[in-house]
């Protein structure tokens, strides 16, 4: 796991969460109150490299858990302090590795305060970067990590957002947020010894000050088109220390805009109505991100364009994703890596799902057969 980027896997490796489970918060209206909402995911992802695969082991498996679990200390309804924590793999298993629960550490991804209030929200802390919305929005299992060039965890400032609404366009949410790598203890894997990160690992928003940024403006609601979302932003990330690689840092600078539609057949808030099957949208959804000097690595210019089709019936969701990445050339491995993707999920009841997805994937000119299996449940109190 990168020490720069918290979350982020190696590209070819398949540890995920299946989908985005919205957080549920128990609250008893007395305050100051504590709560807390979970995901516990137990997850089987299995890749086959491509037969062209020159000699060493082809497959590759690894069952293991995600487990998030989110504290609260609320002090109304609209203020309250946050922690969260990760418990899953700290890093990939090696090409040819039969892995069973291994390589497991625990992660703060938040630890921050959130203000909420008419027109603002705002958080000071340890928060992730509200910034694209692939990682979120694309079905299946794979696409996060293969767009996590601009998926921003565990970093260190603040974020402040601003909400104005009008009869004629809807709702604008610009966003700002400033920030830095996390190089303190929080920074740590637990449970298994890790160390933490350190300002010579170097690496995009790794300088010690808060002088990275991100812009992000969304708008939704738009009386013409109320179910059409749409995301535009902008983030620069300052570069780390040189590493003794044979690369030379640089600002990483990310564009991105985005667009999602819901169409709904039988527009219903009725939880039983929809597990019984007379419930049907369907979502379709596009981000395209433009990234110089990727990974604070000059001339590292990548583009990513993801485009994606959900369709929940009932209790079920089906899901299509293509993600295309066009890199600097190199030989044998060419221009264009890829992820494609098709997934199922079965609500079997309103907290507990199952998941599968199967895909293929192009990562340096290696191409593998992805398939992954995901149980999760999430709870709250």
């Amino acid at each position: 796991m990168s020490r720069a980027r918290a979350g982020v896997l190696v590209l070819g490796t398949l540890c995920g969460t299946f989908g985005i489970v919205r957080q549920v918060y128990a609250d008893d209206g007395q305050y100051p109150n504590f709560g807390m909402d979970y995901t516990a995911v137990l997850q089987n992802d299995f890749s086959r490299i491509d037969g062209a695969y020159p000699g060493g082991p082809r497959n590759t498996n690894d069952f293991y858990p995600d487990i998030t679990t989110s504290f609260y200390l609320r002090f109304s309804t609209d203020d309250q302090i946050r922690f969260t924590t990760e418990l899953n793999p700290a890093g990939p298993p090696n090409q040819g590795e039969k892995r069973a629960f291994g390589d497991l550490g625990l992660v703060v991804n938040e630890l921050n305060y959130y203000k909420l209030t008419s027109k603002t929200e705002w958080m000071i802390g340890k928060f992730q970067v509200p910034f694209g919305r692939a990682m979120d929005q694309a079905p299946g299992l794979y696409t996060n990590d293969f767009v996590s060039a601009y998926d921003l965890g565990g970093m260190l400032g603040a974020t402040f957002g601003y909400r104005h609404f009008s009869q004629k366009l809807g709702l604008i949410e610009p966003d700002i947020s400033v920030y830095t790598a996390d190089t303190t203890e929080l920074s740590r894997t637990f449970l298994r010894g890790g160390s933490r990160a350190q300002r010579s690992d170097g690496g995009p928003a790794n300088t010690g000050e808060l002088n990275s940024y991100a812009i992000a403006v969304n708008w939704t609601g738009i009386p013409a088109l109320p179910f059409l979302e749409l995301q535009g932003g902008y983030m620069r990330n300052r570069q780390g220390v040189a590493q003794d690689d044979g690369t030379q840092p640089a600002d990483e600078l990310v564009r991105i805009v985005s667009a999602r539609y819901m169409w709904a057949r039988l527009p219903s808030t009725d939880l039983d109505r929809t597990l019984a099957g007379s419930y049907l949208d369907v979502v379709p959804f596009i981000e395209y991100a433009d990234v110089d000097n990727e990974d604070g690595i000059e001339g590292n210019d990548t583009r990513y364009l993801t485009t994606s089709l959900t369709v929940d019936y009932g209790p079920w969701a089906f899901g299509a994703t293509r993600t295309d990445k066009r890199r600097a050339y190199a030989e044998g491995a060419g221009r264009y890596d890829y992820v494609n993707e098709l997934s199922a999920t079965y609500n079997i009841t309103g907290r507990l799902s199952l998941g599968l997805s199967a895909g293929t994937q192009k990562t340096a000119g290696q191409k593998a057969d992805l398939v992954g299996l995901a149980l999760t449940y999430a709870g709250a109190f």
